[in-house]
């Protein structure tokens, strides 16, 4: 496959090339933001966490009011398999996607007569850094959205800040972390943050995402003795903390350059998940 975008997607009860599935510079999905997406990786051939990224796609659909077509005739996992047939990819991210589309008035407020697009696709994994550890700067000027607006436990299109802060970090640093309004850590472009102080492992209790991979770490921590705390951390905290380490469905647990014995620990222990985790396709 020379062109990621030839490989062959599904939309709407039909399989087609990617580049056909849209959307349309109409759609409320894509100029309103009026729209929800989860990412799963694929293993081996395995789909990890299935059931996890499935129901967090749902659940996020359900809170932004985009119908989903029904299980019971549209089956996700059925659509993965024949997608993963037709794009032999051991190694890859599966998409799922909901987005209003557009009413045939073109009023944007006719909300209850657009369409609801579903779309899922899958194409080759990638590395959340070109480097083994990555280096991460901490942005205290722009701040991430608060969960009181929308919620960040949904998981939306709305990158905004992230990206802004991903562009205006010096170019000496892999990627970024935002504090939110309270001056807390969040989470970076596509993932969240782990810190580990006096062996205990933590991570942010709001204005972010919750992570998939990271309640991956939490199980690995429940089932081996480490203590886990979701918590707010400071800056001084973060700064201070033994280890930080990342996590995500690009990366699962990535090192960053403040590592440790804890990181090495969690990252072993996540490769044995992909396993245990994993739904053969």
């Amino acid at each position: 496959m020379n062109d990621v975008l030839d490989l062959i997607a599904y939309k709407n009860g039909e399989y087609k090339p990617l580049r056909e599935i849209g959307p349309s510079v109409l759609d409320f999905g894509f100029i309103h933001c009026d729209a929800t997406y989860d990412v799963m990786p694929v293993y081996n051939g395995k789909a990890f966490c299935y059931d996890r990224h499935y129901e967090r796609f749902r659940n996020s659909a359900e809170r932004y009011g985009l119908t989903l077509p029904d299980p019971e005739w549209t089956d996700p996992l059925e659509i993965i398999k024949e997608l993963k047939k037709r794009n032999p990819i051991d190694n890859a991210f599966v998409w799922f996607i909901a987005w209003r589309g557009y009413p045939p008035s073109g009023n944007p407020r006719d909300l209850e007569n657009c369409p609801v697009n579903f779309a899922m696709y899958i194409k080759p994994s990638y590395p959340i850094a070109s480097s083994p550890a990555v280096n991460l700067y901490l942005d205290k000027d722009i701040k991430r959205v608060n969960d009181d607006y929308y919620g960040q436990t949904y998981k939306n299109m709305a990158w905004i800040e992230l990206t802004m802060s991903q562009r205006k970090r010096p170019t000496e640093y892999d990627t970024t972390v935002l504090v939110d309004t309270n001056g807390f850590i969040t989470e970076g472009p596509g993932f969240n943050v782990g810190i580990v102080k006096d062996k205990i492992v933590m991570t942010a209790d709001k204005n972010c995402l919750k992570g998939i991979t990271m309640s991956v770490v939490e199980d690995i921590c429940n089932e081996t003795g480490l203590t886990f705390k979701r918590i707010p951390i400071s800056v001084d905290l973060f700064e201070s903390a033994d280890e930080v380490f990342i996590t995500s469905s690009s990366g699962g647990v990535t090192a960053t350059t403040k590592t440790g014995v804890v990181t090495a620990f969690l990252t072993a222990q996540y490769e044995g998940k992909k396993t245990e985790y994993g739904t053969v396709l």
